[in-house]
């Protein structure tokens, strides 16, 4: 067989616990002689090995005797310490007058304070709603339509609308130059829809309208509301010279619909 550091280390590490055959510890001896620099850190180690080898393991002595106590008592303090759950109870039954207390004063700002708070906020909400509603009244009036659009969409944040939003936006409906300011109107004004003054402020406003895109809106709007009403005034829409006569299929279907309803 031919040696390599790694069987040459394998035998040598053989040799100190027994003695190897014959043969190979000729062929052990001869390697090593041939690596002088392998043969000398194995008997480096070896060295240290030894030396390990002579450290003899101490006796106990009184002091350690004595630490040791007194670690064994310091665990055995360690497993008898109450638990926070112990603790927690401890306090409770020590502190029960002021738990008791505790829980009056909540009682008491459950009592009086929460409605005043729940007031101040219903107030501070009436107050955004006011300022939206005169900034969308003042924006309405604007001569660009884009801000008349944003004055519109605007009354889409409000959580109700009086009669002034409502109204403005039938105006707006009504009377404004922009299609696209009165198509914005028209979509705002059908979640107030339920009101009857907005139901029949929308059948009113089929009549004054000429504009083809918005005429088809309301008719959409009027199906949406399931308006009955509106029948007659798109019945006079359709004899109307002024329609167009595109949109006239659609104001066809929309009476039959409505009838039907």
């Amino acid at each position: 067989m031919k040696l390599t550091d790694d069987i040459a280390t394998q035998w040598w590490m053989d040799s100190l616990e027994g003695p190897l055959a014959e043969a190979q510890q000729q062929q052990l001896e001869e390697y090593l002689k041939a690596n002088p620099v392998f043969a000398e850190e194995l008997e480096q180690q070896s060295s240290l090995w030894n030396s390990m080898g002579d450290l003899k393991t101490p006796e106990p002595s009184s002091e350690m005797d004595l630490r040791f106590e007194a670690m064994l008592g310091q665990a055995v303090a360690e497993s008898r310490k109450p638990t926070i759950a112990d603790q927690l109870k401890t306090w409770f039954i020590a502190n029960w007058h002021v738990n008791l207390g505790s829980l009056a004063m909540g009682m008491v700002i459950g009592i009086f304070f929460i409605p005043k708070q729940q007031n101040d906020v219903a107030n501070l909400t009436a107050e955004v709603q006011n300022m939206k509603e005169m900034l969308m009244l003042t924006m309405i009036e604007k001569p660009q339509a884009q801000d008349r659009i944003k004055a519109v969409n605007l009354t889409k944040e409000l959580p109700k609308a009086d009669s002034k939003v409502t109204d403005a936006l039938i105006s707006t409906l009504n009377q404004d130059e922009s299609i696209n300011v009165r198509l914005a109107a028209l979509e705002a004004l059908i979640p107030y829809g339920k009101q009857s003054e907005v139901r029949q402020a929308l059948i009113q406003s089929i009549k004054v309208q000429n504009s083809p895109l918005v005429q088809v809106a309301l008719a959409d709007a009027m199906i949406m509301l399931q308006e009955k009403a509106a029948v007659e005034s798109f019945k006079d829409m359709l004899q109307s010279e002024d329609v167009v006569e595109s949109i006239k299929p659609k104001l066809q279907s929309t009476i039959e619909t409505l009838r039907s309803i």
